[in-house]
């Protein structure tokens, strides 16, 4: 039996790594790891209420209004209000924001590719099913 000590540091590792390599690779473009992930969370959810991608992010609306502020100001996100509740706020990708995650989808495939290719295909879809298997388990 494996020493789950041992997987729980190894997934530390591993998590350490993407992000390292994704803060590294979004960095020369600008985007930092909180942008990305507003852009990615709006980007899944068009018309998603603040506090909704707050909730998504992990933090709360108060943290998110700099972020949004920021993007607002250069034009990657737009703010709407929210026809059914006048206290909510409904955000949009631009056009440019849409481009923006665009870039960001194609520097994930390239990092992930990067870190992925010392594994063979086989080993790549055994990854695959076992970390679905893992996250799916909610234990």
């Amino acid at each position: 039996m494996a020493d789950a000590a041992r997987l729980g540091e190894l997934l530390m590792a591993a998590s350490r790594l993407f992000s390292q390599r994704g803060t590294a690779a979004f960095g020369e473009h600008g985007l930092s790891p909180a942008r990305v992930r507003l852009l990615t969370t709006v980007g899944a959810a068009p018309r998603l209420k603040m506090a909704e991608a707050a909730s998504a992010m992990g933090v709360t609306a108060r943290a998110v209004t700099p972020l949004v502020d920021a993007l607002e100001t250069e034009g990657l996100l737009t703010r709407h209000p929210d026809p059914a509740d006048r206290r909510a706020t409904r955000l949009d990708l631009t056009p440019t924001g849409r481009e923006a995650l665009t870039t960001i989808e194609h520097l994930q495939a390239s990092v992930s590719g990067q870190i992925f290719s010392t594994l063979s295909t086989a080993e790549q879809a055994e990854l695959e099913r076992l970390l679905a298997k893992f996250v799916s388990s909610k234990a």
